[in-house]
């Protein structure tokens, strides 16, 4: 497809006008502001529109749009053990299979191109995460509290080493994560063997750290003053890569920690600000040399997997927080959501609009009346946009959503099979 006359974020993450893209197979390989002397099929008329690399949620728990609602107003760890485990433990494959192909609407109509996931029954999320069109790391969640608890004896080990066999069929678009939920659903043992297990697979690893103030001082009083963070480092999970989501109440030694061993910081601003737990301060992680990436959470602690309210909040949430309101500038806040999360998620090739990298890009309608006038491209995207304003999804050079009609999937069936799954559950509870 060739992108005509149509303005454009660089990889600088600078506004150019009138500029020219083409891409071929999965890849951009023309960048220019004149017409390229080549072919490269359809043409898209890029007037009052523009082009930019599409968005990467680095934390998400996509197959609980089955729980949208559900639990309100009770803080996380009650909201956890009273509504969300009970309602997880009815969950079926087919259940986690038709929740997330309904968030993978939900995603893509709001310009998100891949997903860090971490979940359970991950065979079905990466199935349906294929299907879609999207890109994806997967992870199992794991956790057990018991003192002989052991990883490689349930069926999310299994599953695991499953999923690791599938996806090698699924063109690099699925990649394999390995998961700890938290210190405080786990113990040591377990902690341990998830880090040898990913060193196994040479996997990322996806957890939550330091999401509420009661999670940080308790796990500190259990291990004898280590934080959630330096628990992780000791038990090995920051030996090949971490994605620590949430850090709201990580401490300065946590973040040297995070910095020497290139850990990353997944920042969930409507997840946080919802449950009450708090507000996290990402200059701090900034100024200290550490990647923070965004992300929706899941769309039962959203409620939505809207990722352009994820970046409008965290740019609010940044200046409101340390009362500067140039603490984060319009730059910063595209690449953490860009190119910061396709390298969080490994993918080298990702995340910026120019040539020979992936052809993940989205499109912008800039002719609406809340965008006008155009003074500053950049700060309409991040303070005035919409997500009913991304009117193309491409991913891998391929269009999975264009003008509110996907191209992979049947919106209506998959409402009413979601809508049919959610309520059974809730007649078995």
């Amino acid at each position: 497809m060739l992108f005509e006359d149509i303005k454009i974020v660089d990889r600088e993450f600078q506004i150019r006008e009138h500029m020219f893209v083409g891409t071929e197979g999965p890849y951009i390989r023309y960048v220019g502001d004149r017409a390229p002397l080549k072919e490269y099929g359809s043409r898209y008329d890029g007037r009052r529109k523009l082009l930019m690399p599409g968005f990467y949620n680095t934390h998400c728990h996509v197959p609980m749009t089955l729980l949208r609602g559900l639990g309100e107003g009770l803080p996380l760890h009650r909201w956890l053990n009273e509504k969300v485990f009970p309602f997880e433990a009815k969950m079926s494959r087919d259940d986690v299979y038709k929740g997330t192909l309904l968030g993978a609407m939900e995603l893509m109509a709001s310009g998100c191109v891949s997903i860090s996931d971490t979940y359970f029954l991950i065979q079905q999320i990466a199935e349906a995460l294929y299907e879609s069109g999207m890109k994806a790391n997967v992870s199992h969640s794991f956790g057990g509290t018991e003192p002989d608890a052991d990883i490689r004896a349930t069926s999310r080990y299994t599953d695991t080493v499953e999923t690791a066999g599938l996806i090698r069929h699924m063109e690099g678009r699925i990649l394999l994560d390995v998961g700890l939920h938290a210190e405080y659903t786990s113990n040591e043992r377990v902690a341990r063997q998830v880090a040898e297990l990913a060193k196994e697979y040479d996997a990322i690893v996806q957890a939550h750290a330091s999401e509420t103030e009661k999670e940080h001082q308790e796990c500190k009083e259990r291990h004898g003053g280590r934080t959630p963070l330096r628990y992780f480092h000791d038990c090995g999970l920051m030996d090949t890569r971490l994605i620590a989501a949430h850090c709201i109440y990580a401490e300065e030694e946590d973040l040297d920690l995070m910095r020497e061993k290139g850990a990353v910081m997944a920042h969930n601003p409507s997840s946080n600000l919802k449950l009450g737990s708090g507000i996290v301060r990402i200059r701090d992680f900034m100024d200290r040399g550490v990647s923070v990436t965004i992300g929706t959470d899941g769309p039962s602690s959203n409620n939505n997997l809207n990722f352009m309210e994820e970046l409008h909040l965290a740019a609010l949430l940044s200046k409101g927080s340390t009362k500067d309101c140039n603490s984060v500038s319009d730059a910063e806040l595209l690449r953490m959501a860009t190119r910061g999360g396709a390298l969080a998620q490994g993918r080298e090739d990702c995340g910026l609009l120019d040539e020979d990298f992936r052809a993940d890009l989205i499109v912008i309608d800039l002719d609406r009346p809340h965008m006008q006038p155009d003074y500053d491209t950049l700060s309409n995207l991040l303070y005035s946009a919409q997500a009913s304003d991304v009117c193309m999804t491409m991913i891998d050079g391929k269009v999975v959503y264009m003008d509110g009609e996907f191209t992979t999937l049947d919106r209506e069936k998959i409402i009413a099979e979601a809508s049919e799954a959610q309520q059974r559950i809730m007649k078995s509870l």
